[in-house]
């Protein structure tokens, strides 16, 4: 059986490539942000990155599959420090489309999540998404939620959207021998929907329980990462897109009791 993190770990992680690539162009200390203000972008060596190319396939599989989740409006991407961040990996935090002409401020929401638009001038330039923070603290993540969800669900389809968005942009990214195996080792070419893949889902607030309901069935998945992961039966062909997963959070540090099922 793998995980969606055990089988391309890092999937959402800045190519070292890439990375080397940065260390060689200066970036300019102030881009223009869409809304008419400023984003200061400090000039580093070696920034936290990303391949516009790359992250514009999830753009790419969300419409491809967008069937698993039509009430899902966009795909947001967040950023997510690691566990080895720095405190303050988050503050400040800025980001920006960047190529040889192009330059676009690209405004984070608190919990980092942004949209990427398309842009055919970013593709042609091969430009980059650059931080204004050194590379190595931060995850790349899609994240798709479909409008009517109660709070404290999650939708199956939606979760196979968002593995069917990961999985595009590894697959740009990781080398061609690793997509040959896995694809190998799944017996086949679409890995969301391989039974022995459980997709791993990330949680900002801490889970206590993870429930997925299949008609009068409680069905516990399993909580990993110290109540910030769960993992989800995306190829389970059993249980169907509009199937739900109940969540249960643990009491925060005001102590405020879990949400009731």
């Amino acid at each position: 059986m793998f995980s969606c993190a055990a089988l391309a770990a890092g999937l959402l992680c800045g190519s070292q490539a890439a990375a080397q690539a940065a260390t060689q162009a200066d970036a300019p200390a102030e881009a223009p942000a869409e809304t008419g203000q400023s984003i200061h972008i400090n000039s580093i060596r070696n920034p936290e990155l990303k391949s516009y190319r790359v992250m514009a396939a999830g753009l790419d599989a969300f419409d491809d599959y967008h069937a698993l989740a039509p009430g899902a409006r966009e795909v947001r991407f967040k950023l997510v420090a690691g566990s080895r961040a720095p405190a303050d990996a988050m503050q400040d935090l800025a980001l920006r489309i960047a190529g040889n002409e192009t330059s676009i401020a690209l405004p984070l929401a608190a919990d980092g999540s942004f949209t990427l638009p398309r842009s055919a001038q970013a593709d042609s330039e091969d430009a980059d998404l650059v931080t204004n923070k050194k590379k190595g603290n931060y995850r790349w993540q899609p994240s798709i939620h479909s409008d009517g969800v109660p709070a404290g669900m999650r939708r199956l389809g939606d979760l196979r959207l968002q593995c069917q968005v990961t999985v595009a942009i590894a697959k740009k990214e990781i080398p061609f021998w690793i997509r040959t195996l896995v694809g190998t080792l799944l017996r086949t070419t679409d890995w969301c929907a391989s039974e022995q893949l459980k997709m791993h889902t990330r949680s900002d607030q801490a889970i206590a329980s993870a429930t997925l309901l299949d008609g009068e069935r409680r069905i516990a998945l399993k909580v990993e990462k110290e109540g910030h992961a769960f993992l989800s039966p995306i190829g389970d062909t059993r249980y169907g897109d509009d199937t739900l997963i109940e969540l249960v959070y643990q009491p925060d540090a005001a102590g405020t009791p879990p949400a009731a099922p």
